[in-house]
């Protein structure tokens, strides 16, 4: 088979079933690199790329962007489509944040209102509710800021 075909057939069956509801997930730095060396190991398999052969990501990937973006331009996709519609139930809670502002001892768990902030480079919450309000905007946000081959 031509490679651009196998692609095709591994994004249609594998990623899709690995990529369902991630874009739920608090990705962490170890999870992250757990997601894309899982993802790179599958798509070496699918392109029948021996691992004695030392063939870097960059050879084998090409122009398919990591997985690790890809979960995060699905979770940017979600959070906009979330803000934007009033009548949905998660549209109070989705860059909901405690007020009380007290914090137990360690590090705070990271959250999805976190990873937003992480992945858009703003400040705040009320700066992402800005520019999830200008829709075009906010897309292409997501499409310069994730979908980018390694």
């Amino acid at each position: 088979m031509r490679r651009d075909l196998k692609i095709r057939l591994f994004q249609a069956t594998v990623e899709s079933i690995f990529l369902y509801e991630t874009e739920t997930w608090t990705i962490t730095g170890s999870l992250k690199k757990r997601t894309d060396g899982c993802y790179s190991r599958m798509l070496r398999m699918a392109l029948n790329v021996d691992w004695r052969k030392h063939r870097t990501n960059k050879e084998v990937f090409v122009s398919l962007p990591r997985v690790s973006s890809k979960i995060q331009a699905r979770r940017m996709r979600l959070a906009g489509h979330i803000q934007r519609h009033d009548d949905l139930a998660a549209h109070q809670l989705l860059l909901w944040e405690p007020s009380h502002r007290t914090r137990g001892r360690g590090r705070p768990p990271l959250t999805f209102v976190d990873n937003l902030i992480s992945n858009t480079g703003l400040k705040n919450t009320g700066e992402i509710k800005e520019l999830i309000s200008a829709r075009k905007l906010w897309r292409h946000i997501i499409e310069t800021r994730t979908l980018k081959p390694p």
